[in-house]
């Protein structure tokens, strides 16, 4: 799932531009998931993109709060994390 502090109605122009999401869109439009886990930017009042992998036990597993969509190595280290994640789990 991803959270963000947009409003709803801008996630759902953001997905319909992009056709479909194949994961639930969050809005934290009161900013107080992004506090608890400490990616608020006070100054500008946005979210730092960060990415946080939590395990069933409801731990977190992996963080990186200097996520770069526009890199693919940290998109690979995710899903590297999540495959060694659901393979731990079988």
């Amino acid at each position: 799932m991803a959270i963000s502090v947009d409003h709803i109605y801008s996630h759902n122009v953001f997905a319909a531009s992009l056709g479909t999401l194949p994961y639930p869109l969050l809005s934290d439009w009161h900013k107080e998931t992004v506090k608890k886990y400490g990616v608020f930017h006070k100054e500008n009042e946005t979210a730092i993109r960060s990415v946080f992998i939590v395990n069933r036990d409801g731990l977190i597993t992996y963080l990186n709060t200097s996520f770069d969509a526009n890199k693919r190595e940290d998109y690979y280290e995710v899903f590297n994390k999540l495959r060694e994640l659901t393979a731990g789990s079988k």
